[in-house]
């Protein structure tokens, strides 16, 4: 997501750019879109957004522009960067991290040093630096790649949102079955995107920061814990069964493995 100075704004009174959109960048879902809140509070801070995404109609308020492009491709990134005082990169792609993650961001970085010295900020994952996932390794490369960017840049680290446990949830059959495989000694702490979104803006408001501190949620819970919490709330009673999964995407929230 990019944001433009506001008419008669001068350089030292920039504010932040939106979170908007089905990806600021090329529209595919990732756990960083849910980071993506309304335009609308930040349209009323004097906030210019523009959004990248290959849909070419896009539900965006009055105020708000829209960039055709995808950034695997490079399409449409010097045009999304023209002019733009910060670009917040929220996009992600877990089964396309080598072209998304890796390539596109590389690219975008590209974009914005040939569009002037705009702050870019870098939504990333808490624990990259440790976990063995190629997802994971991705987006630690990716976070090199804007730290060697010659751009002022800022990077903030989140744990998992809200939506992304209930996916690992649902995942698991939660919804037909009577016996629930559960992998053992999984750990989530997960945070709500608007503190996260709330954060991004703030960074966009202050200028460079770097690296910036972890953010998580206020409770570690296991997956057993969110799982018996999921199902008291729809009122159902099923069993547990403990079941190892290792080459699965919980085994990068297992304990056992950090």
């Amino acid at each position: 997501m990019l944001h433009r100075q506001a008419k008669g704004e001068t350089k030292g009174q920039q504010h932040c750019p939106d979170f908007q959109g089905p990806g600021w960048s090329e529209g595919e879902k990732s756990r960083e879109m849910a980071v993506l809140e309304s335009p609308y509070e930040l349209l009323a801070h004097q906030h210019t957004p523009r959004v990248l995404s290959r849909q070419t109609h896009l539900d965006l308020p009055e105020g708000a522009e829209s960039v055709y492009g995808e950034l695997t491709s490079g399409t449409g990134l010097r045009e999304a960067v023209e002019g733009v005082d910060a670009i917040i990169h929220c996009a992600s792609s877990p089964q396309g991290a080598l072209a998304t993650d890796i390539g596109g961001t590389r690219m975008l970085v590209y974009a914005a040093r040939e569009a002037g010295s705009p702050h870019f900020i870098y939504v990333s994952i808490v624990g990259i630096d440790r976990a063995q996932s190629g997802y994971y390794q991705a987006k630690y490369e990716a976070e090199r790649i804007v730290m060697q960017s010659q751009l002022p840049w800022s990077i903030v680290r989140a744990t998992q949102f809200h939506s992304f446990a209930l996916h690992l949830i649902q995942s698991l059959g939660i919804e037909k079955l009577n016996v629930i495989p559960v992998p053992p000694n999984v750990r989530l702490q997960t945070i709500a995107t608007g503190e996260v979104a709330e954060r991004l803006l703030a960074l966009a408001e202050g200028g460079e920061t770097g690296q910036v501190e972890d953010m998580g949620g206020p409770q570690v819970l296991t997956l057993e814990e969110m799982i018996q919490t999921y199902l008291h709330v729809q009122g159902r009673e099923v069993r547990m069964r403990a079941v190892d999964l290792p080459n699965s995407l919980f085994a990068t929230f297992s304990s056992s493995e950090r």
